[in-house]
């Protein structure tokens, strides 16, 4: 039943009446946040009012409250920034492991939506909608594709904008943060963003010409080259590689004489990831990109076919 409340945080799926956490505090969700699939808080990045005070960061969900306590969210810092509990049964209070009490939304899930849910859990075909496709008019469907496409662009593309603005009119940054953060396929997009934004690309134009420094300055940045981000049943394996050894030593130079700050590696994902889909690989691959210069924005800039852009 947690995909259900799922499904209707994300779509603000409540009842038209309005909204009050169990301790009497009024709510307006603003923006459900993003659906994370992976380890972690529910939803991130979501914004709510709560009365009157806006405030921005993860939602966990579970049908009873009690839930919280038993997949040991009370003792996982992954958990201190969730701003609010969304529940069908508000059994007991959220306290999250650095001691704060959460406000907690309870969902009531309705019969029919209830019904209507279960039953397209037990409907194996797949679309599971696929009985009632047949009887919407084919120039319905076309015409909701083509929207569907236009609103995917326009949003893209106000992305893009408001990341330019951001940056204060720095197309450049913008577009290697852009690029950057669609190697994280979603899954470590959020973190390959971070990561970006920690890359001083006027010092790293420096030593473009460098591919070993470059990567240097990409893994260290990621956090990816502190001894302590290592899982421990690797470290030794680490501290014998000699590639591992210089390309830190070359970090702590380089971070010392730019005055670098690496992000916080605990943003990285690899759960359910496939190897190629590492955070190591891609930025490895990112290197390449940026050494060879065969992505850079100059190089968008003067495609004039689509074959050029290709």
């Amino acid at each position: 039943m947690e995909k259900l409340l799922h499904y209707i945080w994300k779509y603000k799926l409540f009842p038209l009446k309005p909204l009050q956490t169990t301790d009497g505090l009024t709510l307006e969700v603003i923006d459900p946040g993003t659906l994370n699939r992976d380890a972690g808080p529910d939803f991130f990045n979501a914004k709510i009012k709560l009365d009157g005070t806006t405030w921005v960061g993860n939602i966990e969900i579970h049908g009873r409250a009690t839930d919280w306590y038993a997949h040991g969210h009370h003792e996982d810092t992954h958990y201190n920034n969730v701003i609010l509990h969304v529940t069908e049964t508000a059994d007991r209070p959220i306290v999250t492991q650095d001691g704060k009490t959460l406000p907690q939304l309870i969902v009531e899930v309705p019969g029919y939506l209830r019904e209507n849910y279960e039953e397209l859990c037990r409907t194996t075909d797949y679309p599971r909608c696929h009985r009632i496709i047949p009887q919407i008019d084919p120039f319905t469907v076309h015409s909701w594709m083509n929207a569907l496409l236009y609103e995917r662009l326009e949003q893209r593309a106000r992305t893009v904008a408001a990341r330019v603005e951001k940056l204060q009119g720095d197309w450049e940054r913008a577009y290697f943060i852009t690029l950057s953060r669609n190697f994280g396929f979603g899954i470590n997009g959020d973190a390959f963003e971070v990561w970006a934004q920690h890359i001083p690309l006027q010092a790293v134009a420096h030593h473009r010409d460098n591919l070993f420094q470059i990567e240097a300055i990409f893994m260290g940045q990621a956090g990816l080259l502190d001894f302590e981000t290592i899982p421990k049943k690797y470290r030794n394996e680490a501290i014998d590689d000699d590639y591992y050894s210089r390309l830190k030593r070359e970090y702590d130079y380089l971070a010392h004489k730019f005055a670098l700050t690496p992000m916080d590696a605990a943003a990285w994902k690899f759960l359910r990831l496939r190897p190629q889909n590492f955070p190591h690989v891609r930025i490895a691959q990112l290197t390449q990109l940026y050494y060879n210069q065969t992505a850079g924005f100059s190089r968008l800039l003067e495609a004039r076919t689509l074959e050029e852009l290709h």
